[in-house]
């Protein structure tokens, strides 16, 4: 997943609800979590949802997870 230099700069000027800035949230997550964490806070928002830790690792997980076949066995 690559990023945009246009994403980039929006992580840069978001602040998350708890005061964080956006960017660097993502910057402190590992390396291979931090395409995920970049995508759901982008889709918080364009959703218009909140943008506190829980939303946004509900909304990259489920960016992340969602293309699995999620069949029971």
């Amino acid at each position: 997943m690559i990023m945009t230099d246009e994403q980039q700069q929006q992580l840069k000027a978001t602040t998350l609800q708890d005061g964080m800035n956006a960017w660097d949230f993502v910057q402190s997550k590992t390396e291979a979590d931090q395409p995920w964490v970049a995508a759901g806070i982008l889709s918080c928002i364009g959703k218009g949802y909140s943008l506190n830790r829980l939303t946004i690792n509900w909304e990259a997980r489920d960016l992340r997870y969602s293309k699995k076949d999620n069949r029971t066995v």
